[in-house]
């Protein structure tokens, strides 16, 4: 319904990106909102004699009593209140209206009403120009020293053994065994090759008496654990009883990480070479990955420093807070004490503070970028996401979705494909823009 009596407001900066903001609204316009009020009250009530919505104000104050009084005066306040940030102009700039602490304001119908709120804004972020932003690319070549180290890693996920000439079972070394269990006079079938390592025990048998037995143990030896059949043994009809599992020892082995030839061969790849020059290219791949997310962050940081704003306290504090509670569970689930947690949390508080403030400046210096490269995220880019998803878990698509639906998780996925696009897309730019700049000063 359109207001034919407007209200006054003015507004007064209380901090940085906050204002208080003063209204008053005359006793025409407070007439109105209760009638609007009343009315609005009315189309949920059936009243004899009248259509819905149209019972008079004295009928509903009758039938309603201080309930109508107070609904109409939160009307009031929510409908003025919205009308006053339009009126100083912050309509479309507020990330948080405070509460309105509506028992302190003196409304009558009829009167006069004066009331104040405050709100949080969003900040003025000024984008500097492209090529105004100078930042130096580091080299993305694989170096000797991460090959080799990505060589080092690919040798231990490859393990290989040696045998252990008259060597006897401890914390370095394994044994090579044929496992049978047992059940009073029924054996199950022998499984080949196992290896066992002290401190691994057999599932169903006592860590203690596990490595008590085999410890020392030589190839060519046999020993026998007793071991409680639990769920999930291959044998449904055992579960619940106690038998004896049998170790035909083989061999005792020493493992160490596989030569970079000897991964090869693994992995059916031609010969070492080949090998480093795969590792070589995705190093390359990884490293470009590091650089564009490092030049990302470092266009955001200047961004911020050549046109800096100020954010509300309160704003940075709960942030803090929040990534505060999610390192508290994660120490938690760790294995950390409520108590040893919550220490360390307060021990970093100073650092929490600047971190979420730093985060913060970044996240809408980025939000100001993806508003003047107009960035979208398409039904496209959402599917490519979940694909990936998909593909990473090794779970079905439609599941992945499902999922993600249920769990009210879709829009952070796509909030998180925006801030890629945004990242990569101010690198291209700072980039073209450095490119033009130099065949330019090729030209002079």
């Amino acid at each position: 319904m359109q207001k034919k009596h407007p209200i006054e407001a003015t507004k007064e900066e209380s901090g940085p990106c906050s204002y208080k903001i003063n209204v008053v609204v005359s006793a025409k316009r407070c007439e109105e909102e209760f009638k609007n009020a009343y009315q609005a009250a009315s189309r949920g009530i059936k009243i004899p004699g009248f259509r819905p919505g149209k019972a008079p104000a004295s009928v509903l104050r009758q039938m309603l009593g201080d309930e109508a009084t107070s609904h109409a005066k939160e009307y009031l306040i929510e409908q003025t209140s919205h009308d006053a940030l339009g009126a100083v102009g912050l309509r479309n700039e507020v990330m948080r209206l405070h509460e309105i602490e509506q028992d302190s304001i003196e409304v009558n119908e009829g009167e006069e009403v004066k009331f104040e709120f405050y709100v949080d804004t969003l900040p003025q972020v000024t984008l500097p120009a492209y090529e105004d932003i100078k930042i130096e690319e580091e080299s993305t070549e694989a170096t000797d020293e991460q090959i080799t180290e990505a060589l080092q890693e690919l040798g231990k996920s490859h393990q290989q053994f040696d045998t252990a000439e008259n060597g006897q079972l401890d914390e370095e070394l394994c044994a090579l065994a044929d496992l049978t269990y047992s059940l009073e006079e029924e054996t199950s079938e022998t499984t080949k090759d196992l290896r066992f390592y002290l401190g691994s025990p057999l599932y169903g048998a006592e860590a203690e008496e596990f490595d008590k037995k085999l410890k020392g143990c030589k190839g060519g030896e046999t020993v026998e654990i007793e071991v409680e059949y639990k769920e999930g043994f291959q044998k449904p009809e055992w579960v619940g009883k106690k038998g004896t599992a049998k170790l035909a020892i083989s061999e005792i082995q020493k493992p160490r990480p596989a030569t970079p030839e000897e991964v090869a061969k693994t992995l059916n790849i031609e010969n070492e070479e080949e090998l480093t020059n795969r590792v070589s290219e995705r190093i390359v791949i990884d490293n470009l990955q590091r650089e564009n997310a490092r030049q990302a962050n470092e266009i955001l940081k200047i961004a911020f420093e050549m046109n800096p704003f100020s954010l509300p306290q309160k704003m940075i504090e709960e942030e803090a807070s929040s990534a505060a509670e999610r390192h508290k569970q994660q120490m938690v689930q760790q294995g950390a004490t409520e108590e040893q947690a919550q220490k360390e949390i307060d021990n970093q508080k100073g650092e929490a503070l600047k971190s979420a403030e730093v985060r913060l400046q970044k996240w809408f210096v980025l939000r100001k970028f993806g508003e003047q490269e107009k960035i979208r995220v398409s039904k496209k880019d959402l599917d490519m996401a979940f694909r990936s998803i998909a593909a990473q878990q090794g779970l079905d698509l439609k599941m992945i979705k499902e999922f993600y639906k249920q769990q009210n998780m879709t829009d952070n996925l796509r909030s998180e494909i925006h801030e890629s696009k945004t990242r990569s897309r101010i690198v291209e730019q700072v980039q073209k823009a450095k490119q033009k700049e130099a065949i330019e000063s090729i030209k002079e």
